[in-house]
């Protein structure tokens, strides 16, 4: 029996049958029908072209972010891990009750400095994933505005 999910951020199904150029006919073929005096169709076509393309672009961007992020939290993961193997061997390697708790000192001293670094690392990591992909948008959009405006211009 298959197992269905219901993951509400699974577009699958949805964008299967998205087609862009069946998107673009249909528009046009809007525009085409209602005869606005001075209103060019051909602009709001390319316009609206150039929104999908920039959509699509940023999502690239995100997807490469995230991706980014998920490496960079798997190497910091492994190293976590190495780092944990070899203080278990450390501290087996003691006896001395006072050489013990002093390397246990360090040993946290250590993992939250680490802990630490590894945060920001990650931080930054984020927000500049976050900053390219608003950049896209906020160019396009103000493109977008800038169109309107001639568009509009045109008419008058």
């Amino acid at each position: 029996m298959a197992s269905q999910t219901n993951n509400p951020f699974d577009f699958t199904n949805l964008l299967k049958g998205y087609d862009p150029q069946e998107f673009f006919k249909q528009m046009q073929g809007g525009f085409s029908a209602y005869k606005l005096p001075n209103f060019d169709s051909g602009a709001m076509l390319e316009s609206q072209k150039k929104n999908m393309e920039a959509l699509v672009s940023a999502n690239q961007a995100a997807f490469a972010g995230t991706q980014e992020l998920l490496k960079c939290q798997s190497a910091m993961l492994q190293q976590a891990m190495a780092d944990a193997t070899d203080a278990a061997k450390g501290l087996a390697s003691s006896s001395n009750p006072q050489d013990l708790a002093k390397k246990q000192a360090e040993l946290v001293q250590s993992a939250v400095e680490k802990a630490l670094a590894n945060s920001a690392e990650l931080t930054e990591l984020v927000k500049s994933s976050q900053e390219a992909v608003a950049k896209q948008v906020n160019e396009r959009f103000l493109a977008s505005i800038q169109e309107i405006k001639d568009a509009i211009n045109k008419m008058s």
